[in-house]
């Protein structure tokens, strides 16, 4: 009897560390999950951040999340067929993330409603941003006041001065305005306009571009090139354009010269 009732403890806590042992492995995995999670995230809480909302690779709007004011800046597309892909290209649009969704879009769509739909549906709705990036997204329209809300019906096909005025306003990055560091342009990938669209991007993001040339030498890798102390601007630039920047020794007729090889002859990002 004494035999039977050693084996029934022991089996006992067998399966006691055997579940403790299961609960390890899956606690130790969701902290895993949970770093990784946290290491792809693309939002900067800090920064000007833009979010693309899409239908089958149209963009419907585009959303400016702002956290000086903080605010939100609001621009519905009217226009039927706006090629993700060529926003940037085509508009001077430059967005950091983008979620597509089968939710009807109007002046009257709460945000919130986008990105909690977008966390219920990561599977069958494509997007850049991870579980995380959508939940502090939300978390910060929360505490956004509705006076501080602006939302813009726009047409990007017929564009005017107020309308360039009206985007300029909503994309623009403060803390690249505020720094007002001089940017010159350089065209040296002998293809005709890659200057004056980059220049367009950056002057939505509300950099101070100062000079867009064509240089005559042809060159193939695209450099960055500042001088004085590595600012915002400059991390910003090389993270857009994925290009890593050098120091100037001596003044030139801009803080920040960006030269454009024919290695972005096929970019996106301009």
């Amino acid at each position: 009897m004494k035999k039977t009732a050693h084996q029934g403890n022991k089996s006992l806590k067998t399966v006691y560390l055997y579940f403790i042992i299961v609960f390890i492995i899956i606690f130790f995995a969701l902290i895993l999950k949970v770093i990784a999670i946290y290491q792809q995230s693309i939002y900067d809480p800090a920064h000007l951040f833009v979010l693309a909302v899409t239908q089958q690779k149209s963009v419907k709007e585009i959303i400016a999340f702002h956290p000086e004011t903080p605010s939100l800046s609001i621009l519905l597309i009217q226009d039927p067929h706006i090629n993700y892909k060529n926003l940037a290209k085509d508009y001077g649009f430059v967005t950091d993330g983008y979620i597509e969704t089968q939710q009807q879009i109007n002046e009257n769509t709460d945000p919130t409603s986008v990105l909690w739909a977008s966390v219920m549906h990561t599977v069958s709705w494509q997007s850049n941003l991870t579980i995380l990036d959508k939940i502090r997204l939300m978390l910060f329209v929360k505490n956004v006041s509705i006076n501080n809300k602006n939302v813009e019906k726009i047409s990007l096909i017929n564009q005017t001065p107020d309308l360039n005025t009206t985007i300029a306003t909503a994309l623009n990055d403060q803390n690249i305005s505020s720094e007002n560091v001089t940017i010159q342009i350089i065209n040296a990938a002998n293809v005709s306009g890659l200057g004056q669209r980059l220049g367009r991007v950056l002057t939505n993001m509300g950099a101070n571009v100062v000079d867009v040339s064509t240089s005559q030498k042809i060159q193939k890798k695209s450099t960055i090139a500042y001088f004085g102390n590595e600012t915002y601007t400059v991390d910003r630039l090389q993270k857009f354009l994925g290009i890593p920047a050098t120091k100037f020794t001596k003044q030139t007729i801009a803080d920040i010269i960006i030269i454009i090889g024919t290695d972005k002859i096929n970019t996106e990002e301009f």
